[in-house]
């Protein structure tokens, strides 16, 4: 399967995959992303003229950008199935509506990209803004709750999830390393849910600023999680890593 060959060495070997096979509803949100990747795809005209390829390249930056947080949100949905193989109706429904998000917002994430690295580098992204107005002086704190809401959406759905895998813990037989991790994950996508509220609060309050300054909190949050899991391990002696046999 190009999915094992691909992420084979990224498998987290003290985290038992019970998901060998693709689930149908797996098979239908690759089919998602991919269609994601393809709209921005065919947003990139063919150009006719030298400008209009320049201005295709001057875009690559944020295309790229847009692509990876698409493979991340993707790779999240992964390796969820390929811990927990969990296909109860509700996780269905729960992933069908964190595809449909993710589709929503490519465009609107592909445009933030493009705006702010427009505005870091002075590089024109929107030759064909009218009058040369991409935004007005209003628009910042919509687009910010915009883009804000569905950082948040995402991100409680995929809280949701694993609290659904706790709810199966027993059935699924996980083990104490898979309970702290589980708990870690769960515990990561609530706090980063919670970023995207204060944006989206900040952002309808008041100042403009602050409301992207938010998300500088994510490295922090990342950080914090991942020490608050290994100090749980350690007081309660599990063992982060594989004990090598002879």
């Amino acid at each position: 399967m190009l999915r094992r060959r691909i992420f084979g060495s990224l498998h987290n070997e003290k985290f038992r995959h019970r998901g060998d096979e693709i689930f149908r509803v797996e098979a239908l949100s690759d089919a998602v992303f991919a269609f994601s990747v393809s709209l921005l795809v065919f947003s990139l005209e063919v150009p006719q003229t030298f400008h209009e390829l320049q201005i295709i390249i001057n875009g690559t930056i944020p295309f790229f950008a847009t692509v990876s947080i698409l493979f991340l949100l993707w790779y999240q949905q992964y390796i969820f199935f390929r811990h927990y193989a969990l296909n109860d109706l509700t996780t269905i429904i729960l992933n069908l509506i964190y595809m449909a998000v993710i589709l929503f917002y490519v465009y609107p994430l592909k445009f933030l990209f493009s705006l702010l690295i427009s505005s870091w580098t002075g590089i024109n992204l929107f030759p064909r803004a009218a009058g040369g107005i991409v935004m007005a002086n209003g628009d910042f704190p919509q687009l910010v709750i915009l883009y804000s809401i569905g950082y948040f959406i995402i991100w409680m759905l995929l809280y949701i999830m694993h609290r659904r895998v706790s709810y199966y813990s027993q059935q699924l037989a996980l083990s104490q390393y898979e309970l702290l991790y589980t708990r870690k994950e769960k515990r990561g996508a609530l706090m980063n849910s919670l970023i995207g509220a204060i944006a989206a609060l900040v952002a309808w309050m008041g100042p403009d600023w602050l409301s992207g300054a938010c998300y500088l909190l994510i490295p922090f949050v990342l950080t914090i999680n991942e020490k608050m899991f290994r100090r749980e391990a350690r007081k309660i002696g599990v063992p982060l890593r594989v004990q090598q046999t002879a």
